[in-house]
């Protein structure tokens, strides 16, 4: 192999992932151009909810690094097969972690959002807000995972096709929620999670159909 091609195979993976990095953010950045509009208390109230989301996310974010690691060491070594499983490992206990989060947020959001001082009407806010969108948190956690596993097979393309797909879904979503049903600060929480679960099932299913061609036992 030759510099030139080595270049061009390096570029070939490492564009699409730095295109999905930036990508990634956009559904809070989409939240928070349309709930802005509501108005103040409902901006305040996105706001804390996004914050508690994204610590959730931060400390999960070993599902995606840890995941390519796995898979990729089992690439190297001509287990593409055991990198396949091990990547289902990880999206499963994605899912689980997900799941767990989801059921301590979802009764204990006001609580949670409390601690941050806010006014009563903007912790109310963000509570509904963040009630809705925890229940997508399992389905984030999948797609971290899932990410990790296709980075890890060198396919980088794959997630960046879903990325910008459910993220001009969530934006159609909560334009359509938002705004056409006046569900207010849901509407937009149920857009992104709607958004999440359409997500965690496309590269979910991409992970699981190359599984399956390789016989590995799901």
């Amino acid at each position: 192999m030759t510099r030139r091609s080595l270049d061009r195979e390096i570029l070939a993976l490492a564009v699409p992932a730095f295109a999905t990095l930036i990508a990634e953010p956009m559904l809070v950045l989409a939240d928070t151009f349309i709930v802005g509009h509501l108005g103040t208390p409902h901006l305040g109230g996105l706001t804390l909810a996004s914050n508690v989301v994204g610590i959730v996310v931060g400390l999960s974010v070993f599902l995606a690094y840890g995941t390519t690691a796995m898979v990729s060491r089992r690439l190297g070594a001509g287990d593409r097969a055991g990198a396949l499983s091990s990547g289902i490992d990880g999206m499963v206990l994605g899912a689980l972690l997900g799941l767990v989060v989801a059921a301590v947020l979802v009764p204990f959001a006001p609580a949670v959002l409390g601690l941050y001082g806010a006014s009563a009407e903007v912790t109310a806010l963000g509570a509904a807000y963040l009630r809705v969108v925890a229940l997508g948190l399992p389905a984030l956690l999948v797609i971290l995972a899932s990410t990790g596993v296709l980075r890890g097979l060198q396919d980088t393309r794959t997630p960046l096709r879903v990325v910008v797909t459910i993220n001009l879904l969530n934006i159609a979503l909560n334009v359509a929620l938002v705004y056409g049903a006046g569900w207010g600060i849901v509407g937009a929480a149920t857009g992104t999670a709607v958004s999440q679960w359409i997500g965690a099932a496309l590269l979910g299913g991409a992970v699981v159909r190359g599984a399956r061609r390789e016989g590995v036992r799901l």
